[in-house]
């Protein structure tokens, strides 16, 4: 019976997992409610809390040290609070491990700590006829010292071999803190789930302050990690930093493909091009290991004399449904073969096309993909045969395309191949005006649009009452991320026929009392409308600026927001 109410309790809890006042609340009832609430809460800690208390998950992480831990932290300058063992294992509840949170928490933790003097009573040096005692004794006696005497013999103890381990510590200075503790969570979570690691710079931990092995030494705590994300930043190192870094990277990917088989989400961000043909190899087979990757997105500057990412992603072609690639070196048959090959493949996303020209040598087919969503960022605009072949290929199955850096190109393509839109986002940077309202009329299914940079891309005083006529009844939401005027805004609600249930208009810098006016009265008249918004700039160089009361009586009808110029809301 115990079982069951704990198992039901169990299920209860599960609902509150992401409230932690609700956890701690729960936390007060009584010893078994405290019991089911307590995993919840120490899943992810530092999700669980704000940065101001990082300090107090090391210092609970901390207690659950041995003494003979705890005592080197004394000796090498670690205040330590006095308070007994904590109740639970804390460190075996970890799932989410985030390594620049908690290099964060630590660097507070270790700041509010540490202390000048140990806080132990000084002893005078050994004299020169003891000295030779101190090699001998200090690495016997440094793990002996009790945090907590429980009597006067212990007492008597610590004051006797306090030298002996003080002296030891000073010519022995190799002792980290942060280490210690990481090892402490390595060894003792059992669950990981997931799992962020940083390389590179100063601020994240140093390859020897991670000893992933013990992750796997007494059960594998990868067994059932569900997301992994690598960050390796600008190095900032010296050749042999550079090297243990590159070694830990090879060794994590390694022992990785052994121990963790069941990622989902996989994410692998780098900031350099120097990583050696080892390490190359070590990630194509930790990608080409995995049973069921779902999501796969990366920045990673891939070697082409090395084994092809894409040619290790063959392997997930029944699992694999997103793939996110930021910056690529270079476009090959592997990747295209790839694009064939992935049939659970619906969301393709391409963004951040290097600014200088790079080798396109795929050889495109007349192969279908079946792929739902498409992201062209900006600069793949300069690469048509790349553009229109993957809208070509995609053909009827594309539902959402999002083009930053929309040419007249690539809006034909689409206009010929993609009629089931239903989800359409063009950013131009170019104009546009002549071949949009062409697109918009053959989109029959389309209900979301979304528009942007600038008015004169997307249409003049010439085209905007073809460009109004052009949008199709299915519309649902029109979004407009640019400072359009009120008479072009005025033909364009009058014009447009389709009933739309949200409008958001986004970068205004006019508040002209008609602008206020004409949304009042689209308000009033389209009963179809559930949300409009209306994002103002706080520029001030406005013309003709309207008084308080119109602002406060144009709420009553729609939500108006304060919107920083410099940080402009970015709907692509």
């Amino acid at each position: 019976m115990a079982t069951l109410i704990a198992d039901t309790l169990r299920e209860i809890f599960e609902y509150h997992k992401d409230d932690p006042q609700t956890l701690h609340n729960l936390i007060t009832v009584n010893r078994l409610w405290c019991c089911q609430a307590i995993p919840l809460l120490w899943r992810r800690p530092f999700e669980m809390t704000t940065q101001d208390k990082y300090h107090l998950i090391i210092r609970t992480y901390v207690m659950c040290l041995s003494d003979k831990a705890l005592s080197r932290f004394m000796f090498v300058g670690i205040k330590l609070d006095d308070f007994k063992k904590p109740f639970f294992n804390y460190p075996t509840y970890l799932q989410n491990f985030d390594s620049e949170k908690y290099r964060l928490a630590l660097n507070i933790w270790i700041r509010m700590n540490a202390m000048i003097s140990t806080g132990i009573t000084k002893r005078k040096p050994l004299n020169t006829f003891c000295k030779p005692l101190k090699k001998i004794f200090g690495p016997i006696v440094k793990d002996c010292y009790k945090i907590s005497p429980q009597n006067l013999f212990y007492k008597a103890l610590n004051k006797c071999i306090e030298p002996f381990i003080q002296d030891y510590y000073a010519t022995h200075p190799n002792f980290s803190v942060i280490k210690e503790v990481t090892d402490l969570l390595f060894s003792r979570c059992n669950r990981l789930k997931n799992f962020k690691i940083y390389f590179g710079d100063e601020h994240t931990l140093s390859p020897a302050e991670m000893n992933f092995a013990l992750l796997t030494i007494k059960h594998n705590a990868l067994l059932n990690l569900q997301k992994f994300e690598l960050v390796i930043r600008p190095p900032s190192l010296n050749i042999d930093d550079l090297q243990n870094m590159n070694n830990a990277l090879t060794n994590l990917f390694t022992m990785m493909s052994k121990y963790a088989t069941k990622i989902q989400e996989m994410t692998i961000k780098s900031y350099t091009n120097n990583l050696p043909t080892k390490v190359h190899t070590s990630l194509y087979r930790l990608i080409e290991s995995q049973r069921t990757l779902q999501s796969f997105m990366s920045d990673y500057i891939w070697d082409p004399s090395s084994p092809s990412i894409f040619t290790a992603l063959l392997n997930q072609s029944h699992s694999l449904t997103q793939l996110r690639l930021w910056g690529l070196t270079h476009f090959d048959n592997s990747l295209v073969l790839g694009l064939l090959e992935w049939n659970a493949l619906e969301v393709l996303e391409l963004m951040g096309c290097p600014a200088s020209a790079f080798p396109v040598s795929a050889c495109f087919t007349k192969g279908q993909l079946r792929i739902r969503n498409l992201y062209l960022g900006n600069g793949y605009c300069s690469y048509p045969i790349i553009t229109t072949n993957l809208i070509r290929m995609i053909n009827l199955n594309l539902q959402k395309l999002v083009v930053e850096g929309a040419t007249p190109e690539i809006i034909d393509a689409v206009t010929i191949n993609c009629p089931q839109l239903t989800h359409l986002s063009l950013c131009a940077y170019q104009d546009i005006f002549e071949s949009l309202p062409r697109l918009l009329s053959t989109l029959s299914l389309l209900e979301t649009l979304i528009l942007g940079n600038r008015e004169q891309f997307i249409f003049t005083d010439d085209t905007i009452l073809r460009f109004s006529q052009s949008i199709p009844p299915s519309l649902c939401a029109l979004f407009l991320n640019f400072n359009i005027s009120s008479q072009s805004l005025r033909v364009l609600l009058t014009e447009c026929s389709a009933p739309l249930h949200r409008l958001e208009l986004h970068q205004i810098q006019n508040k002209e009392l008609e602008l206020f006016s004409l949304l009042i009265q689209y308000t009033q008249n389209n009963k179809s409308l559930k949300e409009l918004k209306l994002y103002l700039s706080h520029s001030s160089s406005y013309t003709d600026p309207v008084s308080l009361d119109v602002l406060k009586n144009a709420k009553k009808y729609f939500t108006i927001v304060g919107q920083d110029t410099k940080h402009s809301y970015s709907l692509w």
